[in-house]
This record gives structure tokens, sequence and C-alpha cells, in this order.
């Protein structure tokens, strides 16, 4: 361990070099953030190394988001067609890309609606059966936020979420250990078979 921020009990904020052998060690140092969650140890890693600028709690908070870019793959790719091209011609795809980003984006705006409406967390209220049933609404003339808000508990539209939220004790920043500002952040970097530095043109 290179230099500890902040510990007490089992919450640490520290610096740590990687690399556990002489063969093998990054150049650069990174930051472990270890909490308690229930009966787990749970830590993260980042190389942001500044605890002020990014919060053990804020890393929490972002690592319980890392599936989003996923989710949203999934939405546009799966549900909304983006996996099948309309058109072999240059010039079509990326009027379908666009136009399915532009539903994406209906989507996601309705979504949240229907969470204020319903007075529950966006996570809460599921994409795809809403991507699949706004055609149908809107043909029908039915306003998709009212139906889903009204009936979306009955229809299994809206359900508890499954996230996982580590919530991480709040640092206060007059407790954290700033590093000593002669030690130097990098060291030559040792990768064991390979080789280092920049690439031979």
């Amino acid at each position: 361990m290179r230099h500890v921020h902040y510990q007490d009990g089992e919450t640490l904020d520290a610096l740590i070099r990687l690399g556990a052998h002489n063969a093998d060690k990054a150049a650069h140092p990174v930051r472990l953030v270890q909490v308690r969650h229930g009966t787990q140890r749970v830590r993260y890693s980042t190389n942001v190394r500044d605890p002020h600028q990014l919060s053990p709690a804020g890393l929490a908070r972002l690592y319980a988001r890392r599936w989003d870019i996923d989710l949203a793959f999934t939405l546009v790719k799966r549900h909304l067609g983006l996996h099948l091209r309309w058109s072999a011609k240059p010039g079509v795809v990326p009027q379908q890309v666009w136009a399915v980003l532009t539903v994406a984006q209906v989507v996601q705006g309705l979504r949240l609606e229907i969470a204020a409406a319903a007075g529950v967390d966006p996570f809460e209220v599921s994409s795809p059966p809403l991507a699949h049933s706004l055609p149908l609404l809107w043909e029908r003339g039915d306003d998709p936020v009212a139906v889903f808000a009204a009936g979306g508990r009955r229809l299994q539209f809206i359900r508890p979420s499954r996230r996982t939220v580590i919530h991480a004790p709040t640092i206060p920043p007059e407790d954290l250990v700033a590093p000593p500002p002669d030690r130097p952040p990098r060291r030559q970097p040792r990768y064991a078979e390979r080789t280092c530095g920049p690439r031979a043109a």
C-alpha cells in the first residue's frame, strides 16, 4: 500500500501499486476504496486518485450504474431493431441509426415521466415493454404516461428494481490525509514478457 487517505475499521481509501511481483509492476498508482455492504466487503479501484474529486460514496454510485450502457445497447439493438439493417445502401444506414437513437430518447423521456407520475424510481420502469407498447398506444390515441402510471404495476411494467445499492460512508474532507508532495506519482513500469515504452514507428 502506497498511501492511506482514510481508514476506519473496514472502511479504507488508499493509493496502491498494482503488481505483486518485481517482474510485473504498473507505472501509476491507483486508488482502492473498500466499504462494508451487509456481510460483504466491497472493493473498488479507480484512477481518480484524489478523494476530493470522487468520494467513496460517489464511486459506489458510479459503479452501481456500470450496466446502464449495456442496457442502452440492448434497448436500441434488440428492442428497437438496430441489429437488423433496413438497407445496405450507405446513405440509409445513418438514417436508421439516427431514427433508432431518436426513438430511444423518446422512450427514455417517457420512462422518466412515467416514474414521476407513478411516484417510483425511474429504474423501476422497464424500458422494453414501454418500447414495444408505444406503437399500439399511439395508434389507439392513448397517453402512454397515463396508461403505464395507472396500470404499470398490475401489468408488471413497473416492478422493484433489482439493482444493488451500496451505501458508502461520507468521509469529512478534514479527515482525509493527503499524500506527501515529494512522493513521485509514477515509477518505471515492469511487465512480465512485455516491452515497455513507446512502440517503434
